[in-house]
């Protein structure tokens, strides 16, 4: 149950950090937000999945 919670607060800190610097490059609103993340997770997509832009 102790390796769970470890996880679990790794996996937090880790969304957390994604969303501020989500925010922070896209700017602070509902807009920068939601179009921010969907770029971003294409970028990390595309870097994971080997694809050239």
């Amino acid at each position: 149950m102790r390796i769970l919670s470890k996880v679990l607060w790794t996996l937090a800190f880790l969304v957390a950090t994604f969303l501020w610097m989500v925010l922070f490059e896209h700017g602070f609103s509902m807009k920068g937000l939601t179009e921010g993340t969907g770029a971003e997770l294409q970028a990390l997509a595309s870097w994971f999945g080997g694809s050239k832009k």
